[in-house]
C-alpha cells in the first residue's frame, strides 16, 4: 500500500511538472504545492520555478527563494543552482556573491553542468572568489564535458590570450569549432575569423563565408557586418546590402 502511495505522488508531481512545462502555472501551483509543504523536493523545486518565471500574477522572487533553498538542502541539484544564481543576482534574497559560489560548488558536486560553468566564471572574473585562470579553464573543462557550448567558447578565449595557461592558437580554435558546432554564435564568428586569416588552422575562404552566415543567422551583429565585408570582397554586394542592413537593425 505505501508503495501504491507512493506512486501516486510521484505521478502527480510528475504530471505538476508537465504542467508547468507547458505554462500550466496555476494548475501546476494547486497540484504541486500540497507535495512541496510535504517537504517533497522536486515538488519544493517546482514551486521555486513558478514563483520565480511564472504567470505574472504568480511571480514572487523571495517565496521563490523560499522554495529553493527548502529543495536545495536536500540536495536537489538544479535548486542548489538556481539559490546561486538568485544569490548572485540579489533576487528575492541579498545579493551575496560568497554565497552564489557556495551553491554553484554543491551544484557541481552532483555534476550539474551550469553550475560548473558559472564556477568557471567566478574564477576567471573573480565574483567572490579571487581570480584564477587555471581553477576557470578546470571548470570550464567539466562543464564542456557535459556539452555546454559557452564552456567551449570561454576555454578557447583562455588559449587564445594566454590566460592561466600559454598562448595556443591552434588550441583555440579547435575549442571555437566545437563550440560552433553546437551552435555557439559567437564562437562561430570567431571561427569565420580564423579560417578567413588562418589563424590556428589552414586558411579557408568558403568555410570563413559558411559559419560567418551561420552566426548572422543565428542574429550575431558583428558577424552579419564581417559578413557583408567578405560578400563585398567576393562581389555578392547585393547579399551584402542585405546583412549589412540586417545588422543595423541589431543591437550588439
Amino acid at each position: 500500500m505505501a508503495t501504491f502511495s507512493m506512486s501516486l505522488v510521484e505521478d502527480d508531481i510528475e504530471r505538476g511538472i508537465h504542467l508547468f512545462s507547458q505554462h500550466k502555472y496555476h494548475q501546476a501551483f494547486e497540484l504541486l504545492m500540497s507535495y512541496a509543504k510535504e517537504g517533497k523536493a522536486q515538488a519544493q523545486f517546482t514551486i521555486g520555478l513558478i514563483y520565480d518565471m511564472g504567470s505574472i500574477d504568480l511571480v514572487d522572487k523571495n517565496q521563490a527563494v523560499y522554495w529553493y533553498k527548502k529543495a536545495a538542502l536536500q540536495g536537489h541539484p538544479d535548486a542548489q543552482y538556481d539559490m546561486g544564481v538568485m544569490c548572485s543576482k540579489g533576487e528575492g534574497i541579498a545579493k551575496n556573491l560568497v554565497q552564489a559560489v557556495m551553491w554553484y560548488r554543491k551544484a557541481a558536486q552532483a555534476d550539474h553542468a551550469y553550475a560548473m560553468y558559472n564556477l568557471g566564471v567566478v574564477y576567471e572574473r573573480g565574483y567572490g572568489v579571487s581570480i584564477d585562470f587555471k581553477q576557470a579553464l578546470s571548470w570550464y573543462q567539466k562543464a564542456s564535458k557535459s556539452g555546454v557550448a559557452k564552456a567551449l567558447y570561454n576555454m578557447a578565449r583562455l588559449y587564445s590570450l594566454g590566460l592561466g595557461v600559454n598562448i595556443d592558437l591552434e588550441k583555440a580554435s579547435i575549442l571555437y569549432l566545437d563550440a560552433a558546432n553546437k551552435g555557439h554564435a559567437k564562437a562561430q564568428r570567431q571561427i569565420a575569423y580564423r579560417y578567413l586569416q588562418g589563424i590556428g588552422l589552414e586558411q579557408d575562404k568558403s568555410k570563413a563565408l559558411y559559419w560567418y552566415k551561420e552566426a548572422s543567422i543565428r542574429g550575431e551583429g558583428k558577424a552579419m557586418l564581417d559578413y557583408a565585408l567578405l560578400l563585398d570582397s567576393l562581389g555578392d554586394i547585393s547579399t551584402a546590402h542585405y546583412w549589412r542592413k540586417r545588422a543595423k537593425q541589431k543591437p550588439y
